[in-house]
C-alpha cells in the first residue's frame, strides 16, 4: 500500500484571518517555535492538536470581529497529499 502524507494550509488561513503565529501558539498552549515548525510541515500533529488549532483560529477571529467562522473546517486546514510514488 502506498503512503499519503498529511499536509496543512495553516499559514495561508492564519494570514488570511490576520492572526499571528504567536497568538495561535499562546491559545493552544505551545511555544511559537513549535507552532512555526508545525506550520512548515516538519511534523504531523495529533488529532487533538489539529482540533485545538482550528478552535483557536475560530476563537481569536471571533474575539476580534464578533463573527463566527462557520466554514472553517479541519479539511480546510489539513489535507492528504497525492499518493507518494505515483
Amino acid at each position: 500500500m502506498q503512503e499519503r502524507k498529511l499536509r496543512n494550509n495553516l499559514k495561508e488561513v492564519r494570514n488570511q484571518l490576520g492572526i499571528t503565529q504567536n497568538e495561535v501558539a499562546l491559545k493552544i498552549g505551545v511555544q511559537k517555535a513549535y507552532y512555526s515548525r508545525l506550520e512548515r510541515g516538519e511534523f504531523v500533529p495529533n488529532i487533538k492538536t489539529c482540533l485545538l488549532i482550528k478552535l483557536a483560529l475560530v476563537e481569536i477571529y471571533q474575539e476580534r470581529t464578533g463573527k463566527y467562522l462557520e466554514k472553517l473546517t479541519l479539511e480546510r486546514l489539513f489535507y492528504l497529499d497525492e499518493w507518494l510514488g505515483v
